[in-house]
């Protein structure tokens, strides 16, 4: 009586008798990079950094903190903003956004304030009420320091904006240097980040004129 082999290769193939099996040689170890590559690779990998936050500071995010007073009670002195640019790269800036901008008198300076005048329209103030178009604006319940001055109309062109500050007691805008080439807005204010108390994204207002 012969036994049978109780467990055969998966293969149904047998070595033959005095067939000896030895493992596969390993595969060669790469060589190790040189001190140069490794320095090189470090190098790039910061140059590429350097350029992403190029890139996104240059068109994508700035930071800003705010000083004065004009802004207030939306924004506080003290607040530190990030201001994004990318909004106004794919879009066009609405009435009731909060912007930085460079002071057309001085570029070096830079300012936030409020859009409430877009292109082609007439701003005039009577008393403290804002009219676009001779329409009034809605009653502005972020507005805690109001004014009660006036303002002759002013015709828009097709590359200007009237910004204002909410706190219009004491803000210097359009009404005192005139209204905002375009080329003047950096980016729309998007989130008060520092201190933490206060984080949280800026609120633009939906403002259109009473029909």
């Amino acid at each position: 009586m012969t036994d049978s082999n109780p467990f055969p290769s998966a293969s149904g193939y047998e070595p033959e008798a005095g067939a000896s099996l030895s493992p596969a040689p390993a595969a060669a170890a790469p060589p190790a990079a040189s001190a140069a590559d490794f320095i090189w690779e470090v190098v790039q990998t910061l140059i590429i950094a350097g350029l992403l936050i190029v890139f996104f500071r240059t068109f994508i995010f700035q930071n800003y903190v705010v000083e004065g007073q004009s802004m207030l009670n939306t924004l506080l002195p003290g607040e530190r903003l990030i201001v994004s640019r990318l909004h106004y790269l794919v879009g066009s800036p609405q009435r009731g956004d909060v912007i930085v901008l460079q002071y057309p008198l001085q570029p070096d300076r830079d300012f936030v304030k409020r859009i409430i005048g877009l292109p082609g329209e007439t701003i005039a103030i009577r008393s403290g009420q804002i009219l676009i178009d001779g329409r009034p604006l809605p009653p502005e319940d972020y507005v805690e320091y109001p004014s009660d001055t006036s303002m002759e109309p002013v015709q828009l062109t097709d590359t200007e904006y009237f910004v204002m500050g909410d706190n219009r007691a004491g803000s210097s805008d359009s009404r005192s240097w005139g209204p905002l080439e375009a080329h003047y807005i950096i980016g729309k204010a998007w989130l008060v980040y520092f201190p933490f108390k206060d984080f949280g994204l800026v609120h633009h207002e939906d403002l259109e004129p009473v029909p």
